[in-house]
């Protein structure tokens, strides 16, 4: 059994037009809600984060990782990416790590989530789905063949 925690990055800045896409950093909402995330996975049993290498994306992850206390790699193929780029990424995971979380974007959160799972929840920023996986390895991740087992949005939770 495999287990994915799908993460959308927090709410991004918009007020500077000069950055790019890639570059743009939480505003105070953003902020005060990975925080909340963090508090909200502190002690679960995950075994690797794979993180998106745009700025509110690292920026979300950083406490979370703290949190959960285990590695994190960024990688490009989860910015702008779509959900069928996401399961690549997903079945190219290491069987070693049964527990991994993704810390992305919509809408490949979205449509990863429908893939799985036959259907989504809107993942507002922040939001974080839990995707139940019978499977032993990565690369056998198919569509349909997860449930969504639990789901969170930052009106749930309070730091």
């Amino acid at each position: 059994m495999k287990t994915l925690h799908l993460l959308r990055h927090a709410k991004s800045d918009r007020s500077d037009n000069s950055l790019a896409d890639h570059d743009r950093p939480l505003n105070k909402r953003g902020k005060r809600d990975r925080l909340a995330v963090a508090e909200h996975v502190r002690g679960w049993p995950v075994d690797l984060v794979v993180c998106s290498t745009a700025t509110r994306a690292r920026q979300t992850a950083k406490p979370v990782v703290a949190a959960l206390g285990c590695p994190v790699r960024y990688d490009d193929a989860l910015y702008e990416t779509s959900g069928r780029g996401l399961l690549d990424v997903v079945r190219a995971l290491d069987d070693g790590d049964d527990a991994v979380m993704l810390v992305g974007h919509n809408p490949s959160i979205e449509d990863l989530t429908r893939a799985l799972c036959g259907g989504t929840p809107v993942y507002a920023t922040a939001a974080l789905g839990t995707v139940g996986l019978d499977v032993e390895r990565w690369a056998d991740v198919a569509e349909g063949v997860a449930d969504l087992t639990a789901f969170d949005t930052p009106r749930g939770r309070s730091v």
